[in-house]
């Protein structure tokens, strides 16, 4: 999403910018509900990457989310199998209905709950929102947020 400060439009090379300051004051904002939504800060950053500025939070799972994500997967997927106990046997041999059911849980239990683009999309509405109001970096600059994954 690109940004612009609106008392200020322009790059002010002159003034020896402090963006140090900008990143504080996002954390400081991200803080105070990060936690409580499941999520915390890995860290932010005001970068500057061919003549474009970024403001970037880098985010996770708290423990508890992750380990409470896992747990309604791993119910949803014990409570699939059960159902695919239940139901009749697919045309086709045994031998071939035990690889299609060995793929099918091989690649669910890969699949480990983590940030997801919705996540993502939540935390940087919400910072985008207070950003609007404190209106405090002069640069125009792009909002990020990101999982860890992409450090």
């Amino acid at each position: 999403m690109l940004r612009t400060g609106r008392k200020n439009r322009q790059k002010d090379i002159s003034t020896g910018m402090n963006t140090g300051n900008y990143t504080k004051r996002t954390e400081a904002f991200l803080n105070t509900f990060l936690e409580k939504e499941g999520y915390s800060l890995i860290r932010t950053e005001f970068v500057e990457e061919d003549h474009n500025w970024y403001l970037r939070a880098y985010i996770d799972l708290t423990a508890e989310e992750y380990e409470k994500r896992l747990k309604k997967k791993q119910e949803a997927l014990a409570a699939e199998k059960g159902e695919a106990a239940e139901a009749t046997e697919p045309a086709g041999t045994a031998d071939e209905a035990l690889l299609q059911d060995a793929s099918a849980e091989d690649e669910a239990e890969t699949e480990l709950p983590g940030i997801g683009i919705n996540d993502c999309v939540k935390v940087s509405r919400r910072l985008s929102k207070w950003l609007d109001q404190e209106d405090f970096i002069k640069e125009v600059y792009t909002l990020e947020v990101c999982s860890k994954g992409f450090l």
